[in-house]
């Protein structure tokens, strides 16, 4: 199966927590402040009625914080988290954000090949910096990557 329509994906609702919860504990990925970071938001992706896919992203001014990309396993290898990616993108930069941050442990390949490049933490703005997600739920050791495409990288911050 394929899943690659933007009809499959959509904002998250308030019903969808649970399921998204479901997701990140198996994919091992942080919960510990679903409930606590200010501003976050998800777009899930469903089929049948069952959520198979979300991105979550915080946002910090004109920069969001891309967080949790996960998909079922049983949805894997068929475009899903590329679709996502794009969607959140595309929705983020409509709404004005200029570049994106994140950090992996495990994607860095999937990112780099969709324009994210590796920077050191100590570039991204402040406000990320104060973040559940770099402060404590991520480890020193994951990969901080950024993409400034969403409308001019010009100026936003260097790494």
């Amino acid at each position: 199966m394929s899943v690659t329509s933007a009809n499959s994906v959509r904002a998250s609702t308030a019903v969808d927590l649970v399921a998204i919860r479901g997701l990140l504990i198996s994919a091992a990925l942080p919960i510990q402040d679903l409930d606590s970071a200010a501003g976050l938001r998800f777009w899930v992706a469903e089929d049948g009625g069952q959520l198979i896919g979300a991105i979550g992203l915080e946002l910090f001014g004109a920069t969001g914080l891309l967080r949790s990309l996960v998909v079922s396993p049983s949805h894997r290898v068929h475009g899903l988290g590329s679709t996502l990616v794009s969607i959140l993108e595309r929705d983020v930069t409509a709404q004005g954000v200029q570049a994106l941050v994140l950090l992996t442990e495990t994607a860095e390949g999937f990112f780099r090949r969709r324009g994210y490049r590796v920077v050191e933490r100590s570039v991204v703005p402040d406000e990320i910096k104060q973040s559940a997600e770099f402060r404590s739920l991520c480890p020193a050791s994951a990969v901080c990557m950024t993409k400034l495409p969403l409308s001019t990288s010009e100026g936003v911050f260097d790494g």
